[in-house]
């Protein structure tokens, strides 16, 4: 599962990295393509967090049966945008991770709570911003510009985001490959 990630985040990296390089002009022109290519960006980024978490859910179904995996496969066909953290927490209860127990752990809590909460305390103090909230905003920043082809976000607005945000979803494929 790790392979998936693995490869969609470089490329998320890469094409971040030509942009720019293409694009670090500061004329009016380039700036107002730098926003609309930020919302372009903000669609690209959470499509592939849905083709990760995807894959995981499809990749774990057929570490129990071929037909698991065939029925997933089918269920998650259209995922488009179920993938909020609420959403997470769900697919983790409903594949049935392991459940996490201990002081101060709230019921019905799985390994992905418990990843999520370590990941969380680090990447908070490392890139100083919230990490559900940086994953909200990518995810409201494809929403405008999908459905009204605009964005209040800077092409560096979205890309700090996803930096921070791409821990959740590191933290979901963590928490299925440990069950």
């Amino acid at each position: 599962m790790s392979e998936i990630l693995h490869d969609n985040l470089q490329h998320i990296r890469s094409l971040a990295r030509d942009i720019e390089r293409k694009l670090s002009g500061t004329s009016s022109s380039e700036q107002l393509l730098r926003n609309e290519i930020a919302g372009m960006f903000a669609v690209t980024i959470a499509a592939s967090y849905e083709g990760i978490v995807k894959e995981t859910l499809v990749e774990y179904a057929a570490q129990f049966h071929p037909k698991y995996r065939d029925h997933i496969e089918k269920d998650f066909e259209r995922l488009n945008a179920k993938i909020s953290v609420p959403d997470l927490i769900s697919y983790s209860r409903r594949f049935g991770l392991t459940e996490w127990t201990g002081k101060g752990v709230k019921k019905n809590s799985t390994t992905f709570h418990k990843v999520l909460q370590e990941r969380k305390a680090v990447v908070e103090r490392r890139f100083r911003a919230d990490l559900v909230t940086s994953y909200e905003n990518i995810f409201t920043w494809r929403n405008a510009y999908a459905h009204e082809r605009s964005t209040t976000a800077t092409f560096s607005d979205v890309y700090n985001a996803h930096r921070v945000a791409q821990f959740v979803i590191r933290a979901f494929v963590s928490a299925f490959d440990q069950g």
